[in-house]
């Protein structure tokens, strides 16, 4: 039996100031200011203990007690939108949170054989309050809390070395729910990102990791995975975007006058269902180097870009692949690499982000670019 005790201790004093300048009317002329302070302390104390129930079975149990606080204040002597009725030029506030936690977890290993092991585990942890300051363009203090958020986890799966050790499979599935999740409002009615929870948060699924190597010349890796998430919160609603079609259950704000939807049932965002990767590569000395290349591909599903579903922010599913080839050799004292690559070889572009403040913006991938590297690794 192994028992390791361990303490952590952090504090942090944290101060941000933020400026903004307009650059459309007073030549870059200061608009802007906004001072932020922050003081978090966080202690903890965690042991755990090691056990070998035979040979070929071992359990590992762990405990820890967390404790944090933070204060944070901040002040607003400018503000860019202050020719707005109803923001004024000054505004200030002051937030503290504190909270502890006592978190677990038990794994179990079985070695079925010297190439095959079986592993289990069960955890539960949390993540302390979290505040976030965004006054700069806010109609008053722009301070937002999320409480604490705690999940419980499980998780099984199984490692192994195969035919000769030419290969390795390893695949697990996995289960949690998550208390009081600490999620971001993006946008929306306004340019401002909001801390909220969401009283519960769903996941589930499953991961395949192989690799094999075919011969001398080549190796491969395939993985596959599967992750279902979904917010389970009757109540909980975000702002939508100003002009993009939302297709969540919908209301209007009768104080405010804006529109929000209803997100329980959603999954997170940019959380696709299936993720495949697949990469080969091929080597040979010649002379005194190598020659190599290499290619690499990934998959991922549709995904939704914030909290609310809609039309126009649904990334949809993108494959990018590319390929690198080029020569190795040793010096004195370097090694030497040139080689010719190309990127997103199929020059697929799809929206992978977006910004839905007054008008449809979206963050497209990087479109297929070629290039060469000549590179020198001094040792």
């Amino acid at each position: 039996m192994i028992l390791t005790i361990k303490l952590a201790y952090f504090n942090e004093d944290l101060t941000i100031e933020s400026f903004s300048y307009d650059a459309l009317f007073s030549a870059g002329t200061q608009n802007g200011y906004v001072i932020q302070e922050q003081e978090t302390t966080a202690w903890a104390i965690f042991s755990s203990v090691d056990y070998n129930l035979s040979d070929k079975t071992s359990v590992t149990v762990g405990l820890r007690y967390s404790d944090d606080d933070k204060d944070y204040k901040n002040e607003r002597t400018q503000s860019p939108l202050s020719f707005l009725p109803f923001i004024d030029d000054y505004a200030a506030g002051s937030v503290s949170t504190d909270d502890n936690h006592v978190s677990w977890d038990v794994s179990i290993s079985h070695k079925y054989t010297d190439d095959i092991n079986f592993y289990a585990r069960i955890a539960d942890t949390f993540r302390a309050p979290s505040i976030q300051g965004r006054s700069l363009f806010a109609a008053g203090d722009g301070i937002s809390v999320a409480d604490s958020e705690t999940i419980i986890s499980y998780e099984a799966g199984i490692k192994s070395d195969i035919l000769d050790n030419m290969g390795r499979v390893n695949a697990s599935v996995f289960y949690y729910t998550m208390d009081n999740q600490q999620l971001t409002s993006v946008g929306g009615d306004s340019n401002t990102a909001r801390l909220l929870n969401a009283n519960e948060t769903v996941g589930y699924g499953f991961e395949l990791d192989t690799q094999f190597v075919l011969n001398d010349y080549w190796m491969v890796t395939a993985n596959a995975s599967y992750n279902h998430t979904e917010l389970n919160d009757s109540g909980l609603s975000v702002p939508v975007c100003a002009s993009c079609t939302v297709t969540d259950a919908t209301f209007v704000d009768p104080v405010s006058g804006n529109t929000f939807a209803y997100v329980d049932g959603n999954s997170l965002p940019h959380a696709p269902e299936w993720i495949f990767n697949f990469t080969a590569r091929y080597a040979i000395e010649i002379g005194d180097g190598e020659f190599y290349a290499y290619t690499d591909w990934s998959y991922r599903d549709e995904i939704s870009f914030f909290l609310y579903n809609s039309t126009e922010f649904t990334g949809e599913a993108l494959l990018e692949g590319g390929i690198r080839a080029g020569y190795t050799w040793d010096g004195d004292d370097q090694d030497y690499e040139v080689a010719l690559f190309v990127r997103n070889l199929t020059d697929e572009q799809q929206a992978i982000g977006a910004v839905d403040f007054t008008n449809n913006t979206a963050i497209v991938n990087e479109e297929r670019f070629v290039g060469a590297e000549f590179k020198i690794n001094f040792f």
